[in-house]
């Protein structure tokens, strides 16, 4: 059973237009042109792309994205980069309250040692 390209969920008229150019007229075809040659299509990013593949996967029963060697999604490293940067900055954060916290103190302890040598030398 053949399913035309068009019946995929994220696949709109402009980009059944472009994919006909690539002769792909299929969910199946598409499965087969891949993730990296979906992403470049106009109005699209390796997300969609592959959001695009999951659902021409679904459409047709299987998953043979996986099967097939299609790329697999990136974003799951983006965000593991993100996490580590928030964290570094989390803790940067934390040492930096204690460091203004510390200061603030010595500030405080600076002032009264000068009002308590102001008092004694009256």
């Amino acid at each position: 059973m053949t399913i035309p390209v068009n019946q995929v969920i994220g696949i709109g008229p402009k980009t059944t237009d472009y994919l006909k150019t690539k002769r792909v007229t299929t969910a199946e075809g598409l499965i087969k042109f891949g993730v990296e040659k979906l992403a470049l299509a106009p109005g699209f990013n390796p997300g969609r792309a592959e959001t695009v593949m999951k659902a021409a996967d679904s459409l047709l029963g299987n998953n043979t994205s996986t099967k097939k060697g299609v790329a697999k999604k990136t974003q799951p490293k983006k965000a593991a980069e993100k996490n580590k940067k928030k964290e570094a900055a989390k803790k940067d954060s934390k040492k930096d309250k204690k460091k203004d916290k510390k200061n603030k103190k010595n500030k405080k302890d600076k002032k009264k040692n000068k009002k308590d040598k102001k008092g004694k030398n009256k």
